[in-house]
């Protein structure tokens, strides 16, 4: 819930009115009906942040932060991992409050891999029904409650690829329930999909009711895990490889949206070590692929209409933030949000 003070709120609200970021802005928080997948097809350049939210802060530290991102020039933040159980909808109610605040497009996404915390092993009790459906569910709820600054909602951060519900099949089966929930709200409109790589859906056999099911296509793709990787992120293969996997999701999706929704390069390998022996994670490495991608915005992303989304904010994510936990800037982040 909101704990600003009337002088603080009022900041938020003068500010960020002034706020323009070019010409395919983000829409206005304002609870308004608005064509969202229109907003999707129109997006190239950078767009913004995926956030951690297991941290479960305050509705007044994730506007902080998201205020950060827009200063930037952010116009939407994708939640990633969840809070507590991921199950309460209150606590989405918080997150979503805060991007209303700011005036920044969010694309909550309902965590659906069964297991509960890191580092917990698999038990009776770690089951998609039992674990990731209320999440699923606490997530639909809250767009239903507040849908104004959504953009769009993830059923899961790589799915496919974890093989959470078991089957494509099932996968869609509750893509499609929460569809059915949606309309019944009159929320018909709201854009569903899958946050997932290309090697997901590879691998996942029958992919058609997956890609039956989703209005848009949510790309997780990350050059620095390829096995022809070479040396840092600026690097030809980088871009060769980022290249494959989008011509993949073109194949697959039928002239329908593709925004890369998490994409970075790590500056430790801490968290995920790389597939070959000659990455280099380092700090000029990371800022080297974003100048990659950022170089590219004329001649691929706006020709082609991709937006992508940096992975992520901090180093919650260890390694993969722009900002280290203790919120310092690890380069001066600059990123064209139109050419």
């Amino acid at each position: 819930m909101i704990y600003f003070n009337i002088l603080a709120l009022l900041s938020f609200v003068l500010g960020y009115a002034a706020s323009s970021y070019g010409a395919h802005d983000s829409n206005p928080a304002s609870g308004s009906s608005w064509n969202r997948l229109e907003r999707i097809k129109s997006m190239y350049a950078w767009e913004g942040f995926v956030y951690d939210i297991e941290a479960c802060r305050s509705t007044e530290e994730m506007a902080q932060d998201f205020s950060e991102m827009k200063e930037r020039g952010a116009r939407v933040v994708i939640t990633f991992e969840f809070c507590g159980t991921g199950a309460d909808v209150s606590y989405y109610d918080d997150v979503i409050t805060a991007a209303e605040i700011v005036g920044i497009d969010i694309i909550p996404l309902a965590w659906t891999l069964p297991i509960h915390a890191v580092g917990q092993t698999y038990g009776p009790n770690d089951t998609f029904l039992i674990k990731s459906v209320p999440r699923i569910e606490a997530v639909a709820q809250v767009v239903i409650n507040n849908p104004g600054p959504v953009l769009a909602i993830a059923i899961g951060d790589e799915p496919l690829y974890d093989n959470d519900a078991g089957s494509p099949t099932a996968l869609a089966s509750y893509i499609t329930q929460v569809r059915q929930n949606l309309t019944t709200a009159g929320l018909s409109d709201m854009p569903l999909s899958i946050s997932d790589l290309a090697l997901g859906w590879q691998s996942s056999g029958n992919i058609t009711p997956v890609a039956d099911a989703v209005d848009f296509f949510m790309v997780n793709n990350f050059p620095y895990f390829a096995f022809d990787a070479t040396s840092g992120g600026n690097a030809s293969t980088s871009w060769d490889d980022f290249i494959t996997d989008i011509e993949y999701f073109q194949s697959i999706a039928g002239g329908r949206p593709i925004l890369v929704t998490q994409t970075g390069w790590p500056t430790n390998e801490d968290e995920f070590a790389p597939n070959s022996p000659d990455v280099v994670a380092s700090i000029a490495s990371s800022e080297g692929y974003r100048n990659l991608l950022d170089s590219r915005c004329e001649e691929y992303f706006k020709e082609m209409n991709i937006g992508w989304m940096w992975r992520s904010w901090e180093d919650d994510i260890d390694g993969w933030g722009v900002k280290f936990l203790n919120g310092s800037d690890k380069w001066d982040w600059r990123a064209r949000i139109e050419c």
